[in-house]
């Protein structure tokens, strides 16, 4: 015979027996399809699968975010699963003969009564014959990732004369990496480097009792929980960028703008020069923590990763806060070296102390001799055995400190805030999966390496998935920021609102074209300002929430869909859903019991991202953690879809007459009214002797008229508590910020006292 036709024989042979294997053994079939994916892209870790009853009757309770969690489900245990698929998958050419086999079930239109009705009857007949079915819970794969509200009639499924237990399934990581699922198609996101991390949690059996929406936060929960756990594989932020920069020597993830980009190669290699100075250091310090104080910059980048390389944690200074609290900081802390520049701090009038190392001294003392040995080491090490040379304390410790950052400090004096490579990764995690990146995004890097979100957006995002960044000097440049975001296409910013109207002054048509979405925090979005910018640019600006204590991004106001990215938001008003891992609790401030959806409250907030603690002060550890969870201080509802809308600060409210006064919503309401591209007013309260407390509000521009803007929020037809009185505007010479550009509530408050009754 013909060597060509053995060939073919043995071809037809093999496909002749894959689909005999398929159509008699179709669920084996199906299980070593799934063993061949999680050993070549995907990796998957479940968690808690002994939860799933080892025979008899069960109810699988999960989300959906990706086209293939029918695959993990049926990975999850050896039993056979009876998997529900909506009728627009079940039927997709080629492919129902294939989902009949493996025994899913259709389900037709909710408008379909009849057909309704007929699914939940042979669902309770499979239960009853002791089977296991999977219901994902939100009735349609998310199109952003995020956990949707999860429908009724889950109940109708279970028959009445059998106990069938409810076990809920959390799938995480999954969503954002190489499928989703758009206008009912399935669509490819692009590449990802793999294997792709997946994780899926089984909890234990559940009430029937629970609703909906408890039954959502529930499986947040998990996801919670389990992401507060390392993965496999996963690396120290400072390990990663070395193998980033192994693998990709010649792309530069990091530089200046206006400047040309440095390879991250060498990048590498002045961070390890710096890292063998920075242990010279210890003759000077027996501490842990090494001070930095420099602007954004490459140098920067260079010195953080060089503290990080010599084993040390870097406590990223801030340099904007003024020199008493900056020392105070300082002092508070403990830190013994500071390593910043002499031409940065003559600049900014900040005095040479003897605890500062000068990185123009440091440059003089390094000799050719030890740039030749560390560049050999780069090239001719691998990665395993340069980290291990350079690093060899702290390489491989997730919950070791990767930085010390300070609070903004407007109630008080900044304190340490201790984020881990866990924290940081855990936040990366949720955040790249929610934009939909790729290594050809380049982020404006305007916001400082001492802020939470500069810190883990534009320094440690780069570092683990190689993304670009470009850095600004001084955030308030308006004019730098528009040629930069212009001449280095940047296609990711994030800015407070304060900064985005100071760069729309100086915008000039088509220098923000390459942006495809644009975040603001810190402080409330208001509608002028959003309408304005997508005026200029088309773009919708999103609203998000974070703090330092959180690595720091918790909610994001995504758009319904992950292709609409920049150009819709989730909820007109609302700081968006938690990311996925992250779980967020609305709880009453007293009895910190939760609430139901729509109910004003205490948000707590539990994930990976929750910091290790604050530097040196236990006690307000404890007063800020509970259970696992961080207490924010904010005051927040929460509807059935997770979407977040933000009163204000716990801080930030006055008991008057017995009611509950958000300062933050009354000054949003009047900088409304003003329309002010700057900030002109803030709001904070005195002590009130016949009622509690009462609002004053500052302003800083002429002729205001404070009777007029009185009628104009009674117009609005705010509460009558709310609005404060023509004789109680004060004007003031300008309204006191800090460096973050946050209200110093310290000193409004202060000053609102002498106006006490």
């Amino acid at each position: 015979m013909h060597p060509a036709l053995i060939v073919l024989c043995i071809v037809l042979g093999i496909i002749l027996a894959f689909l005999l294997w398929f159509y008699f053994l179709p669920y084996s079939f199906g299980k070593v399809l799934l063993t061949m994916l999680r050993h070549t892209i995907y990796q998957v870790e479940f968690k808690g699968r002994g939860n799933i009853p080892y025979k008899g009757a069960g109810l699988l309770l999960a989300n959906h975010v990706s086209p293939f969690d029918c695959l993990i489900i049926m990975g999850m245990t050896k039993r056979k699963v009876h998997i529900m698929m909506h009728r627009s998958f079940f039927r997709a050419k080629f492919f129902m003969p294939v989902f009949r086999r493996f025994g899913f079930i259709e389900v037709p239109q909710s408008n379909h009564p009849k057909e309704m009705q007929a699914l939940f009857q042979k669902t309770q007949q499979l239960l009853r014959d002791g089977e296991l079915v999977c219901v994902f819970a939100e009735g349609g794969v998310s199109e952003n990732g995020l956990i949707s509200n999860f429908k009724n009639g889950i109940l109708q499924m279970l028959p009445e004369d059998v106990h069938v237990p409810l076990i809920p399934v959390r799938i995480g990581m999954m969503r954002g990496t190489l499928f989703t699922v758009f206008k009912g198609k399935i669509r490819h996101l692009g590449g990802r480097s793999l294997p792709l991390p997946i994780s899926v949690m089984v909890g234990k059996e559940i009430s029937h009792e629970i609703t909906p929406f408890q039954l959502r936060q529930h499986i947040s929960e998990m996801g919670a929980e389990i992401e507060m756990l390392p993965y496999r594989c996963e690396r120290t932020v400072h390990y990663q960028f070395l193998r980033q920069a192994k693998a990709h020597p010649f792309r530069a993830s990091y530089k200046d703008a206006g400047s040309r980009a440095v390879k991250n190669i060498a990048m590498l290699i002045k961070s390890l020069i710096i890292s063998r100075r920075v242990r010279q250091l210890d003759k000077y310090t027996q501490s842990d923590i090494i001070g930095v104080l420099l602007p954004n910059c490459t140098n920067l980048v260079a010195v953080l990763f060089g503290v990080l390389y010599a084993d040390k944690t870097p406590a990223v200074l801030n340099y904007s806060s003024g020199e008493e609290t900056l020392r105070k900081v300082i002092d508070r802390a403990g830190i013994k070296v500071i390593l910043t520049s002499r031409k940065f701090i003559d600049k900014l009038n900040i005095k040479e102390t003897p605890d500062m190392i000068f990185l123009e001294d440091v440059a003089k003392e390094i000799t050719k001799g030890e740039k030749r040995k560390v560049m050999l080491d780069t090239f001719l090490l691998p990665s395993s055995w340069l980290i291990r040379k350079y690093s060899p304390e702290n390489f491989k410790d997730l919950n070791g400190l990767l930085v010390v950052l300070f609070s903004s400090g407007s109630t008080g004096v900044p304190k340490g805030v201790m984020l881990t490579h866990r924290n940081i990764n855990s936040n990366i995690q949720s955040f790249g999966r929610a934009i939909k990146w790729t290594t050809d995004d380049v982020l404006l890097g305007n916001l400082p390496l001492f802020h939470a979100f500069g810190f883990c957006v534009c320094f440690a995002f780069p570092a683990v998935e190689g993304v670009h960044v470009s850095y600004i000097l001084n955030p308030l440049d308006a004019q730098l920021v528009c040629n930069c975001v212009e001449k280095d296409k940047c296609t990711i910013m994030v800015a407070t609102p304060t900064f985005l109207q100071n760069y729309m002054r100086k915008y000039k048509e088509g220098q923000f074209k390459s942006l495809r979405l644009v975040i603001t925090g810190a402080e409330k979005l208001r509608s002028d300002i959003a309408d304005k910018f997508k005026e200029l640019t088309g773009l919708e600006v999103i609203e998000g929430f974070g703090c330092t204590e959180l690595s720091p991004i918790v909610c994001i106001n995504l758009s319904p869909s992950i292709f609409h990215l920049g150009k819709e938001y989730g909820k007109k008003g609302s700081i968006g859903a938690p990311m996925p891992g992250i779980h967020v609790k609305i709880v009453d401030p007293d009895t910190l019991e939760e609430l139901p959806p729509n109910t004003p409250g205490l948000m707590l907030v539990k994930g990976g991202l929750v910091m290790k603690g604050y530097w040196k002060d236990e006690e307000n550890t404890r007063k800020a953690m509970k259970d696992g969870y961080y207490i924010t201080g904010d005051i927040v509802s929460m509807d059935e879809m997770g979407y977040l809308t933000i009163t204000g600060r716990l801080s930030r409210f006055s008991k008057i007459a017995g009611e509950m006064v958000p300062h933050e919503m009354v000054e949003m309401a009047i900088n409304e009214e003003l329309k002010a591209e700057n900030r002109v007013i803030a709001v904070t309260a005195c002590e009130d002797s016949k009622r509690g407390e009462r609002i004053i509000v500052f302003y800083s521009i002429d002729n205001l008229d404070a009777a007029s803007i009185v009628e104009k929020l009674r117009e609005r037809n705010l509460p009558n508590l709310w609005i404060p009185k023509a004789d109680d505007f004060i004007k003031i010479d300008a309204i006191p910020l800090l460096g973050s550009g946050k209200v110093d509530l310290q000193t409004l408050k202060k000053e609102a006292a002498q106006y006490a009754k």
